[in-house]
């Protein structure tokens, strides 16, 4: 009787302990989600200067710089997705050729950020359309 609790016991905890790591490994690395997380907090300030009219370059080249040494993170953070799927990583290139051009303008107004806004939240949703 007492081998057959033990047994039982066993078979119990395998199961529970075979459930936990099943999960945590299904989980996957948060770097995914830390990459877009940040580019997300960056593009939601840029749109609340636009919001708040408070376009000068000192507020919104931060935002834009941080933004673009981030993009270089989109292909090593979805390194499966960017592996097998070649308009990934044209995605990723464009927003980085827009971001380049956003800050090659040296953006110091507000009609001008308005216009930069627009172009990364395209190049954006051309990438979120089809990989979100």
């Amino acid at each position: 009787m007492r081998a057959l609790i033990y047994i039982l016991i066993g078979l119990l905890a395998g199961a529970l302990l075979t459930s936990m790591l099943m999960k945590k490994l299904s989980q996957g690395s948060e770097f995914p989600k830390g990459v877009m997380a940040v580019q997300a907090h960056h593009f939601g300030a840029l749109n609340k200067l636009a919001k708040d009219n408070r376009c000068t370059g000192a507020e919104i080249q931060p935002h834009l710089i941080s933004m673009r040494i981030l993009s270089t993170d989109i292909e090593p953070a979805f390194k499966s997705l960017a592996d097998s799927e070649p308009q990934f990583v044209r995605n990723a290139a464009d927003l980085r050729r827009v971001l380049d051009l956003q800050l090659a303008k040296g953006i110091n107004n507000c009609a001008d950020l308005a216009t930069s806004v627009s172009s990364i939240k395209q190049a954006c949703d051309n990438c979120h359309r089809d990989y979100k």
